[in-house]
């Protein structure tokens, strides 16, 4: 679909609401007038931040902002679609769409307004608890293809290390050697394939973790020493 096939089905439908309507206005995709209201429609044949930036320069004409763009084959429901709502209510931007089946049925989703967003609480105590789990900064800010060290892979990489100098020791005393929560479960669990049970409640190292002792030598010194 090219933005000219989504112009039409707008201009009926903003006609029908008692707009006068005009295409290409300045710089602006479509501009219509109700008596003394203006309305601009920045229209895209898919979310981008182009739209943000052309969306962001029209609220400085007017406060009533509309993006327009068709819904794919997966409807309302996809995660994109969701995150491009988000955004677009946070610039107190509305947002209509065009079904691009029919390529006639156009939809107010909602309307230009203050953003009344509610803070994810969950979201906070995860971040919070991970950046109080971590006892040193040994990631690299944008780095895509790195092994991310997590408070969890610190706990267990301070666990295999405790196994490594003291060879096959209990649960108990890694516990108490480390003071580390959760040390059974992360034995236990054994998500990374460190730990081999030599017998109950008594472990070990396996080969897999001397591969990656090796491989990232110098960032488990930093932590262990």
């Amino acid at each position: 679909m090219k933005e000219k096939d989504m112009y039409k089905p707008l201009k009926k439908y903003l006609q029908a609401q008692g707009y006068e309507v005009h295409s290409e206005v300045e710089d602006i995709d479509v501009m219509a007038r109700r008596d003394d209201e203006i309305l601009i429609v920045e229209m895209k044949t898919a979310f981008n931040l182009q739209l943000i930036y052309q969306l962001a320069e029209r609220l400085k004409i007017t406060e009533h902002v509309y993006a327009y763009v068709p819904l794919g084959k997966r409807g309302r429901w996809p995660k994109s679609y969701k995150r491009m709502c988000g955004i677009l209510k946070r610039l107190n931007c509305g947002l209509i769409t065009l079904d691009s089946k029919t390529r006639k049925q156009v939809v107010v989703e909602f309307e230009p307004g203050p953003f009344q967003g509610r803070k994810n609480y969950a979201k906070r105590k995860l971040a919070v608890r991970e950046f109080e789990g971590r006892s040193i900064d040994l990631n690299a800010a944008g780095s895509t293809k790195e092994i991310l060290f997590t408070s969890y892979k610190e706990k267990a990489i301070r666990i295999a290390m405790y196994l490594f100098e003291n060879g096959p020791s209990s649960t108990k005393d890694i516990r108490e050697g480390l003071d580390i929560d959760r040390t059974g479960d992360i034995l236990y669990r054994n998500h990374m394939r460190w730990f081999d049970r030599v017998s109950h409640g008594v472990y070990q190292l396996s080969p897999e973790f001397e591969f990656f002792r090796l491989e990232h030598a110098e960032k488990i010194e930093q932590l262990w020493r």
